[in-house]
């Protein structure tokens, strides 16, 4: 009979993504075992596709029932370890129905309740070393990684937006993108929280310099963000859309096959730096110390420094709380047109 360990990450598809480091050296560990993940629908498809999990059930926020279906199936198993990885009450307490020798999360409020043991949730890490922080408990390799150094200096960019490297024990680090004789970048200009958009018209304007200057641009993202493409589509009509054409999985092979990845502080950055593609990712309202940076290597970061309403939240705003939004307006396109030359020619 197998042994099981269980992850619960029920957060945004971002969070899912980054956990991959957490998931590799789980498996690492237990090379023999089972590893079940819990996500919402639609969000870790391609883990499988990884092998970084062996199986994935998935629940719906609001359905009762999808988590009763989930404690269920998952309890029919021998389960050594469950980790939850969000931060989230409604997780807890799911964690708590599960039978388990060891439950594992971070140590805020009640969670002492729902868990065995509690982990400090490093805040000023970036997230997918505060995620693999829980590991720490069973895993004294990890534990000793963690407090090698304060690896808050990967969450802080130099001037031109790049990064210091991710050690290899933290790295994704499950793929390589191609390199093309034409150069092909992807366009992700949506995001669930408006006020992480970079003006519509400014990407349009940056895709219009793009195109002049010989390259193919692929405006992608989901269903809904369809209109948004079309709407820089029509400033830009050699520009293909792709949004909501393809499924999640579908996508992320694509983007192996970029050059350059562009969007906001949103998923796509870290779909792209999963399988190794360079990622351009434009801050607005969020800040790097917040610990969501695009986790490789050939990530840069595009920001407005000289704003001390940043950051306005964890997430952004649906508006911007001061009615300017200098985050985004004062980031021109000129300005991010010149990192991507730079960046595409190293």
């Amino acid at each position: 009979m197998s042994t099981y360990h269980v992850v619960v990450q029920t957060a945004f598809i971002g969070d899912v993504f980054l956990s991959i480091p957490f998931l590799k050296r789980l498996k690492a560990l237990y090379p023999n075992d089972k590893v079940i993940f819990v996500a919402k629908k639609g969000v870790a498809d391609y883990l499988l596709k990884l092998q970084v999990i062996d199986e994935l059930i998935t629940v719906n926020k609001g359905d009762k029932s999808s988590y009763r279906e989930a404690i269920k199936e998952i309890n029919s198993h021998t389960v050594a370890n469950v980790f939850c990885l969000h931060r989230s009450l409604r997780s807890a307490l799911f964690t708590w129905q599960l039978k388990a020798k060891k439950k594992y999360g971070f140590d805020q409020g009640l969670n002492f309740l729902f868990f065995s043991e509690t982990v400090k949730y490093l805040k000023s890490y970036p997230d997918a070393i505060r995620q693999m922080a829980l590991l720490a408990p069973i895993d004294p390799q990890t534990n000793e990684k963690i407090q090698e150094t304060n690896w808050s200096y990967l969450n802080k960019s130099e001037a031109d937006g790049s990064f210091a490297p991710i050690p290899e024990f933290f790295s994704m680090k499950s793929g390589s993108h191609s390199t093309n004789q034409i150069k092909k970048i992807a366009l992700f200009p949506g995001s669930v929280w408006e006020t992480k958009k970079w003006p519509v018209n400014y990407y349009a304007e940056l895709c219009e310099k793009l195109i002049t200057q010989g390259y193919q641009v692929f405006l992608m993202g989901g269903p809904e963000e369809a209109s948004l493409c079309e709407e820089i589509k029509a400033k830009n009509p050699t520009a293909e859309v792709l949004a909501g054409k393809m499924k999640l999985v579908d996508s992320i092979d694509f983007l192996k096959s970029c050059d350059l990845i562009i969007g906001n502080d949103s998923s796509p950055s870290h779909l792209g730096a999963s399988v190794g593609t360079p990622v351009m990712a434009i801050f607005g309202p969020t800040t790097l110390d917040l610990g969501f940076r695009p986790w490789n290597d050939q990530s840069v970061v595009v920001e407005n420094r000289d704003l001390k309403c940043r950051p306005c939240g964890l997430h952004g705003h649906n508006k911007c709380p001061l009615g300017h939004h200098k985050c985004m307006k004062d980031i021109l396109p000129e300005n991010v047109f010149h990192s991507v030359k730079k960046s595409l020619s190293h």
